[in-house]
């Protein structure tokens, strides 16, 4: 049985630290403080919960925020136990989240990730219908712990229409994964209205195998994403080689 509602317990807000530790790897300096959330519930935020038969399994958090004069809620966190990692309940609980947003009258959310993780890409971009024309350089520092350590913590800013067409059907819908031929002269080259930046396979297992590799990825989409946006490119979606052995944010101008 899965239920999904506002966390409102002190005991349940204390539990959202060891998920954090769970689904990130987080130490217990990276982790955020339970008392904090308890605020950001009671003044405007949301912190939503999801329990697996009575267990709590995932949760989201997010804070009222302000960008160029309009507010909107800025979703600081979405995790899920690791062994509950991959039975779809990020999603429900981004359609809960959404759905709670739009009560509170916001139109809009926001939140980064790391463009290096791949399966992170997929979900915001293709299930969830988020756009991007933000870059932001090592916004937390040097990452020290889990998904954060050995790498700078540059990050894709999102925007997440709530009304949108294309968001409204996504979350109706399930849509299959996208494969493109990719032609050389629209790989990491922004001369036409269609572009394509290509992600490694897995970002973690470099950082723990090839940390040379995971920096040479770091340094080499940063100056593609920071080009790209520069001329006018907005990211729109992943797709995949005809193999589906290599994975490619699509840009459009």
């Amino acid at each position: 049985m899965i239920e999904l509602k506002k966390i409102k317990e002190i005991n349940d807000f204390k539990k959202l630290l060891d998920i954090q530790k769970s689904a990130w790897g987080f130490s217990d300096l990276d982790t955020e403080p339970h008392h904090l959330m308890t605020r950001a519930q009671k003044y405007g935020g949301l912190v939503y919960g999801l329990f697996a038969h009575g267990q709590l399994a995932g949760f989201t958090y997010a804070i009222i925020g302000k960008w160029k004069g309009e507010y909107f809620i800025y979703s600081h966190m979405t995790g899920v136990k690791k062994e509950y990692q991959s039975s779809g309940f990020g999603f429900l609980l981004k359609k809960a989240q959404r759905e709670e947003v739009l009560k509170m009258g916001y139109h809009v959310m926001r939140w980064n990730f790391d463009p290096l993780e791949s399966m992170n890409a997929y979900f915001n971009f293709h299930r969830l219908g988020v756009m991007s024309r933000e870059y932001e350089r090592n916004i937390y520092g040097e990452g020290e712990s889990g998904l954060h350590k050995g790498l700078s913590t540059d990050r894709l800013i999102v925007t997440w229409n709530l009304k949108s067409d294309r968001v409204v059907k996504k979350m109706e819908e399930k849509e299959p994964s996208i494969i493109e031929v990719i032609p050389s002269e629209k790989l990491e080259k922004f001369t036409q209205e269609t572009a394509y930046i290509e992600l490694p396979e897995s970002i973690r297992l470099l950082k723990e195998t090839h940390l040379d590799q995971a920096l040479e990825w770091r340094t080499k989409t940063r100056h593609l994403f920071e080009s790209a946006f520069k001329k006018g490119y907005v990211v729109r979606d992943i797709v995949f080689s005809k193999d589906k052995k290599r994975m490619f944010y699509k840009l459009r101008r």
